[in-house]
């Protein structure tokens, strides 16, 4: 029997609900803490040497992870370089496109919302509001792609279980191996 999975995950809904509520609330309470929090990570150098390294960190877990050696999915180079090099590359590429797009969305958020610095002197405002959406975009892609990776990296092999007539899960009796090590018999 198979259990049916459940459209929405409302637990996830509600608690999403409330950490927006909760950060809503913070940025219109506290709106100048906000901001210079925002502008002290935005301009920390750990950031971005965090999100680059998790990115790279991440490619190359999933090469080593995945068994079968052979590119099948959407590769980023080509298939006749081989998945280290795929990974790899992807990493690289995908942790810079990354960090750049955060730099570049440091400056927007800094020119537009603090005086001390301009960061794109001859910009005008539909120049701005081009490279925001462009960079939005491209952190969300590479962000999500990076998600896609790290899901297949991480996921749970499928395990059968077998259950007897009192709905426990037993160990079927073909297995030769008894657990401590050593085959059974």
């Amino acid at each position: 029997m198979s259990m049916v999975k459940p459209k929405y995950n409302f637990r996830l809904m509600i608690i999403s609900a409330i950490i927006v509520v909760v950060l809503a609330a913070a940025f219109f309470f506290f709106w100048d803490t906000t901001k210079g929090i925002i502008r002290l990570i935005l301009e920390a150098q750990f950031t971005y040497f965090l999100l680059w390294a998790v990115t790279v960190l991440i490619f190359m877990l999933h090469y080593f992870k995945i068994k079968d050696k052979e590119v099948k999915s959407e590769t980023i180079i080509t298939k006749k370089f081989g998945s280290f090099v795929d990974n790899a590359f992807g990493g690289v590429a995908y942790g810079t496109i990354i960090t750049t797009s955060l730099t570049l969305l440091k400056g927007l958020y800094i020119q537009q919302f603090f005086t001390d610095k301009q960061y794109f002197t001859e910009f005008k405002n539909l120049d701005l509001m081009t490279v925001f959406g462009v960079m939005v975009f491209l952190l969300y892609f590479a962000c999500m792609k990076v998600i896609d990776i790290a899901k297949e990296t991480y996921k749970v092999e499928h395990i059968e279980q077998v259950l007897n007539e009192k709905r426990e899960v037993v160990i079927p009796n073909d297995t030769s191996f008894n657990g401590n090590g050593n085959d059974s018999e």
